[in-house]
């Protein structure tokens, strides 16, 4: 199980452990104070402060990690 200790970030890119995570943190185009997670996917999130993009990349990083997940194919959550 992974968590809070194996997160690091080296720049705007979050690794997970010494491995990248394929998270990162992109500033906003038409709002230079605000930032959004860019998934691995390539998709991005909402606008929101530098710190919550981190916590929210970082949290989404770790629930996929440890298999918590829910997306199709995924048993749903208890």
């Amino acid at each position: 199980m992974y968590g809070n200790k194996d997160v690091r970030w080296h720049g705007d890119r979050l690794y997970l452990g010494a491995r990248l995570s394929g998270y990162s943190i992109v500033r906003d185009d038409q709002y230079p104070s605000m930032w959004r997670v860019r998934s691995p996917d390539g998709s991005f999130s909402h606008m929101v402060n530098r710190a919550r993009a981190k916590d929210a990349a970082a949290s989404k990083a770790l629930a996929i990690l440890n298999g918590r997940e829910t997306g199709r194919g995924a048993p749903p959550a208890p």
